[in-house]
């Protein structure tokens, strides 16, 4: 991958360091996704775990806000178009969550309707001081839908959620961190290179390891206890004979740096 990978109308992705994918979207304004932009995005993803050049992806948005979620000019009151809206959010956020590449969401500002959803989707969440978060659906006759419903509960329990969802208010960072929503608060002119940080810092480590963790927890958040329990069982033993443990292992005795293909 070149250092130049994408740009269109919602986003544009650099390689800013070697094995750290760098996704911006455009603010036109504030981040909103039509139902094209989201597949748009959704096969630039695919593409990048294709190519294994990135480790670690961090997503953030630019102007004022991470993302406000879907352009609800475009909305039309039709099942057809309902679904086909469903299905483009969800299959964005999925391929975020369950792609094998972990992904960062650096929330420069709003974070909303759908924009929270797709940053609750990241593994990690960093969030500039001014950001806020907030899913307020219900204002407009709808809820958090696209895995939102499950999300979130998921991260911050039944109450915080379900106040959240049902009040349609949004809360500032510092709420949201404290919360568990952010796991990290930043200056905001400090955010972009906090989040570049930690993808380097993912970036260095193996990459197999990291895969599996994730499927771990992905399995266990998912399906329960038992389950990642199982996935846990059936990753280990091939990780450990795999050619990143044995580099890892290597690197550790011989006192220098892993070099992880």
């Amino acid at each position: 991958m070149s250092n130049q990978l994408a740009k269109n109308a919602t986003f544009e992705a650099t390689m800013p360091h070697p094995g750290v994918l760098l996704i911006q979207i455009v603010s036109r304004p504030l981040g909103v996704f039509t139902i094209q932009a989201r597949r748009d995005l959704k096969a630039f993803l695919e593409r990048a775990h294709q190519d294994h050049s990135a480790r670690c992806i961090v997503l953030t948005g630019t102007g004022p806000a991470f993302s406000v979620g879907s352009n609800i000019r475009e909305f039309e009151a039709t099942p057809e178009w309902i679904e086909d809206a469903r299905l483009a959010e969800t299959g964005l956020n999925e391929a975020i969550e369950l792609g094998p590449v972990p992904v960062i969401a650096a929330c420069n500002g709003h974070a909303l309707g759908g924009g929270a959803v797709m940053a609750l989707a990241c593994d990690l969440r960093i969030a500039g001081r001014s950001a806020s978060f907030g899913v307020p659906e219900a204002k407009l006759g709808a809820m958090p839908t696209a895995t939102g419903t499950m999300r979130l509960p998921l991260l911050v329990g039944r109450g915080q959620a379900l106040r959240l969802m049902l009040t349609a208010q949004p809360i500032a960072a510092e709420e949201a961190f404290r919360i568990g929503i952010f796991d990290e608060l930043v200056d905001d002119d400090k955010l972009l290179d906090r989040a570049l940080e930690v993808a380097r810092q993912i970036a260095s480590v193996s990459p197999k390891a990291v895969r599996a963790s994730r499927r771990c927890v992905a399995a266990a958040l998912r399906l329960g206890y038992h389950a990642g329990l199982a996935m846990e069982a059936e990753i280990t033993v091939p990780l450990g004979l795999s050619d990143d443990a044995i580099e890892g292992k290597a690197a550790f005795v011989e006192k220098r740096s892993p070099q992880f293909k």
